[in-house]
């Protein structure tokens, strides 16, 4: 009869009572689940642990308090500490072979959850352990700040989040027998201080060694004791995991002609999506570099998209037709307050981006709306626009994405170049950082004679 027990590990790389921050040197955290009698339900991994946000690097460093003059210190509200992990690396124990290595983890995750939580997950059980909010005057208020200056009491904030991933996620168990499977190590690698944390005020002068702080870490999860009979017929000194993995490409474009084209050598691709951040933006203390925004001029006027087209060896695929955005032909230099009088969410392309992070017919929840899908609301950054940091849907959200996939079964990329073309009104004094994600079916095989991850 099997039962099961909850084990708790401690960082390879931390003592027990570290503090530690990519400040300070600490740039990855290793986390082994060893060999041993038992199955492993990957999606019952949790990270554990407390974290404290300073507005200096003093000897004690001030804590942020909520009343405390300007500038502040905020993070990303939809991600909450997901903003801390810039990459996530599974590998297998003993091998040290990488099962999955995700790049740009916490950007990746900022589609993920935005497309796949409601705005109640995110006040309700991603808001208790990943300290998520419903918007940016929330985070400060409740997770990063610490009561006030008359209090003087710096509290630490705990998580205990999941690692949304495709091995993790896959409904594999893992029998971590020395004979069979065996044990894996997590590498979570942690984001620069200045691309997770920004100035709420839009200053920057007295918060140049912001920093956050992390402590009391450690690994918890849910391993299946079985008895000796069910043991022995499920140890195996050789199979195969399927998951969808996924992969993560970066470039910019300063042009209203974007092309994107790239080989990827991959067999069975399932979709791909994108996201874009002003370049101006990434890793600095003056603005959200983990935001979702959409295409704006470095001059605050609206990019329309005249065209998106998504391509397989040049040639349209899997849409023979062009996508367009609400606003092509809209007139440049629109004011907020015109903006709003018009449907400028874009819903075709919506639907084809959320289409490309979770099937539709799959996609039960979103926080995802016209509320956060609208310009208007975008256009508000570099002005007054305080309604952009208190709406209930968390801002900003726009990505451009495509599905492959029907049934699990992707497209043959492993000899037709993958492409993107998008046609709009981006000037060229407006460079835009792009983040690509593709998803992939992948086969992990192991034998006697090792590992080997086949995509």
């Amino acid at each position: 009869m099997s039962t099961s027990r909850y084990i708790q590990v401690r960082p390879d790389n931390v003592s027990p009572d570290a503090t530690i921050s990519f400040k300070s040197g600490f740039p990855v955290l290793s986390f082994t689940i060893q060999s041993q009698q038992g199955i492993l339900d990957p999606t019952s991994i949790r990270i554990n642990g407390d974290m404290m946000v300073y507005k200096d690097n003093a000897s004690p460093p001030v804590p942020v308090f909520v009343d405390d003059a300007a500038p502040q210190v905020n993070m990303n509200n939809r991600l909450g500490v997901f903003s801390l992990w810039d990459q996530l690396v599974i590998r297998h124990n003993k091998s040290k072979q990488i099962c999955e290595h995700i790049r740009h983890y916490n950007k990746y995750l900022q589609s993920y959850m935005g497309a796949t939580s409601s705005r109640q997950d995110l006040v309700g059980h991603l808001n208790e352990s990943c300290l998520t909010q419903p918007n940016s005057d929330a985070m400060f208020r409740n997770v990063v700040a610490s009561s006030t200056v008359a209090q003087g009491v710096a509290v630490p904030k705990s998580f205990s989040c999941h690692l949304p991933s495709g091995f993790i996620m896959s409904g594999n168990r893992i029998n971590l027998s020395e004979t069979s499977f065996g044990g894996i190590q997590i590498e979570i690698h942690l984001s620069p201080d200045s691309n997770c944390l920004f100035s709420k005020d839009g200053g920057v002068v007295g918060i140049e060694d912001a920093h956050y702080e992390l402590s009391n870490l450690n690994l918890s999860c849910e391993i299946m004791d079985l008895s000796p009979d069910e043991m022995s017929s499920s140890m195996q000194s050789e199979g195969a995991l399927e998951f969808n993995t996924i992969s993560s490409l970066y470039t910019s474009v300063n042009t209203g002609n974007a092309q994107l084209q790239y080989s990827l050598g991959l067999r069975n691709l399932q979709s791909v999506f994108m996201t874009f951040t002003p370049s101006e933006n990434i890793n600095t203390l003056t603005a959200d570099g983990l935001a979702t925004t959409y295409l704006s001029n470095a001059d605050g006027s609206l990019v329309s998209l005249n065209r998106v087209q998504f391509l397989r060896g040049g040639t349209k695929y899997p849409c023979e037709f062009d996508m367009t955005g609400n606003t092509n032909g809209f007139p440049q230099n629109l004011s907020v307050a015109t903006i709003s009088n018009f449907n400028t969410a874009d819903s075709q392309l919506t639907k084809q981006y959320l289409d490309a992070i979770l099937p539709e017919y799959m996609l039960d929840r979103t926080s995802i709306s016209p509320m956060n899908l609208n310009r208007d609301y975008v256009m508000t950054q570099g002005l007054t626009g305080e309604e952009y940091k208190s709406i209930p849907d968390g801002g900003a959200q726009f990505g451009l994405g495509i599905r492959y996939s029907q049934f699990n079964k992707g497209q043959d990329f492993s000899t037709q170049q993958w492409g993107c073309s998008i046609d709009s009104t981006l000037s060229s004094d407006s460079p835009q950082s792009v983040f690509m994600f593709f998803k992939a079916r992948a086969v992990l095989v192991w034998n006697s004679s090792g590992i080997q991850l086949q995509t």
